[in-house]
């Protein structure tokens, strides 16, 4: 039995140290340029980047990457099927089969089609995203999936322990065995901001009260939540986060929100501008 896997952000325990970036470099031998790296902006190979919600360079520290939607619009018309849906919820790409600019057999062009119908804002890219593969490519996160080696794509589950060095997993379930291994940025985290294990215990883990979360988004295999700030969803690119993300933020975060506004914003507009938002996204998924 296959078991849908996603990654929990505790936007808390975030502190933007960029160890899940450079974890996702190496493994994946991203071609970042050097005067790059340190910029919260992401390149044709960047998969992963952590940039704060606010105006301000503060916090709370959000993951913006692939959300691996349930119904993930960037199949659908991928002239050359190089992009699936896993069985454990990965949006995995084959690169054997990408083709950017090349026609099929039907006459059907690559437009970059993924990356104009992604409903969460501009993935995948499109470029010369790593060593590991020559050529132009689509690239984004895949939850590691079929992890550096073997060809890059893999059937053998969340993470091949045959494609590279195993990551173990500190929240191991034995009878859950795609819990046996983490995605690099998991893996890597040294603030434990990151949480790896089933979207069902994800979802339960959000949800219990004793977590202590007010403020919880996310959807497909990727999820934010906090117990100080209220978050909105962000963007799977950083470059095409709107402004009103942000400006939320620092408005529901200054001292004279805290006196005067947010109870009646909690109550009312604010509150159901946040759940519109998100209906809204989530409504913009198609059907694969």
């Amino acid at each position: 039995m296959a078991y849908v896997m996603a990654i929990l952000q505790d936007s808390d325990k975030c502190m933007r140290c960029n160890g899940c970036v450079v974890s996702c470099k190496r493994t994946w031998k991203m071609k970042v340029p050097v005067e790059e790296f340190g910029r919260g902006k992401t390149s044709p190979g960047r998969r992963v980047v952590i940039k704060s919600q606010k105006r301000v360079d503060m916090g709370p520290f959000m993951r913006y990457s692939c959300w691996h939607c349930s119904n993930p619009p960037c199949i659908k018309r991928c002239p050359f099927k190089a992009i699936t849906k896993k069985a454990n919820g990965a949006v995995a790409i084959d690169y054997s089969l990408c083709n950017p600019g090349g026609v099929n057999a039907a006459g059907v062009q690559c437009v970059r089609q993924c990356q104009i119908d992604c409903g969460r804002g501009g993935y995948p890219k499109i470029g010369e995203g790593s060593d590991l593969v020559a050529g132009s490519k689509s690239w984004k996160c895949t939850l590691c999936f079929g992890r550096a080696g073997s060809g890059l794509v893999s059937e053998g589950g969340s993470l091949d322990p045959a494609a590279g060095t195993p990551l173990p997993s500190k929240d191991y379930h034995e009878d859950v065995p795609e819990t046996a291994h983490q995605p690099s940025c998991v893996f890597t985290c040294p603030a434990n901001a990151m949480k790896w294990d089933t979207r069902e215990n994800i979802r339960t883990y959000i949800n219990t009260g004793g977590q202590g979360f007010i403020s919880a988004q996310g959807d497909g295999s990727v999820y934010w939540a906090s117990r100080k700030s209220l978050l909105l969803a962000p963007k799977a690119d950083p470059f095409v986060e709107d402004h009103v993300t942000p400006l939320i933020s620092s408005v529901v975060s200054s001292q004279f929100a805290k006196a005067a506004l947010v109870p009646a914003a909690l109550g009312g507009g604010l509150l159901a501008l946040i759940v519109r938002r998100q209906r809204l996204a989530d409504e913009s998924m198609g059907e694969v």
